[in-house]
């Protein structure tokens, strides 16, 4: 079973399976929906992770994220386990992943978060 480690915790979680992957429809490259995803872990139990959509059929949806040290991973979820976020959603997490002695590059004098809709 795959594992990733975010904010120091490891987690093991299935890749679950996308059905008739013939079926499969892609976003354009670079223009992936940014997503709240609810992975199944190992044992039970269910975690959210910031991620991007790739790909999708009727029931699925391809999610990729990165962990601590910045690695892909990637599950197919069904796709009531996914939800869109909004691009302030998706800047306050990136201002939490960011080295505090770059946010000010950055963010300069911008709170996070606060982006027009």
């Amino acid at each position: 079973m795959p594992s990733f480690i975010l904010d120091g915790t490891t987690y093991d979680y299935d890749r679950g399976e996308p059905g008739e992957i013939g079926t499969a429809k892609s976003w354009e490259y670079s223009k992936y929906p940014k997503i709240m995803a609810t992975l199944t872990l190992a044992g039970g139990g269910t975690l959210d992770v910031h991620a991007q959509a790739q790909r999708w059929t009727h029931t699925h949806v391809l999610a990729s994220w990165e962990d601590d040290d910045r690695r892909p991973h990637w599950a197919w979820l069904p796709a009531d386990h996914v939800r869109r976020v909004t691009d302030s959603e998706w800047d306050i997490r990136e201002f939490h992943r960011c080295p505090e002695n770059l946010r000010s590059v950055r963010w300069a004098d911008r709170l996070p978060g606060f982006l027009p809709a």
